[in-house]
């Protein structure tokens, strides 16, 4: 797979909830950087925070709006959006960082996005 495939790939598993397929495209020493965030490193670390962060959504629907591609670096601009467990939704707009190693997997993983509109978005139920 070229770069954009992989990410490609990595985005639909998201979509398709599918943790397993999702690691096996991340490097062993992955670090996944939400920008306003302390990063994540190692496979496992980012394992367990997805796990985590995960426990309450019942599926995703990310929607890539641009890609590009330069050698192993891919970009994106997406609406990542979540439904929640208890039926609300929430949408987060991202710009994606995705870098991958010689074997074709990702490496670093950066995500841009407004820490305010996550917390609204994210907000527990009132």
């Amino acid at each position: 797979m070229t770069p954009q495939e992989t990410v490609e790939a990595f985005i639909g598993h998201w979509n398709d909830y599918d943790l397993e397929a999702l690691m096996a495209l991340c490097a062993e020493d992955i670090i996944w950087h939400n920008i306003p965030m302390e990063p994540i490193a190692g496979k496992a670390a980012f394992r367990a925070a997805t796990e985590s962060f995960m426990a309450n959504i019942a599926a995703c629907e990310w929607i890539t709006h641009a890609i590009a591609a330069n050698g192993n670096s891919v970009l994106t601009e997406r609406t990542d959006g979540f439904t929640f467990k208890d039926g609300r939704k929430a949408a987060l707009r991202v710009m994606g960082t995705f870098v991958l190693n010689e074997e074709g997997h990702i490496v670093q993983w950066r995500d841009y996005f407004d820490m305010g509109e996550f917390q609204r978005e994210f907000a527990p139920p009132a």
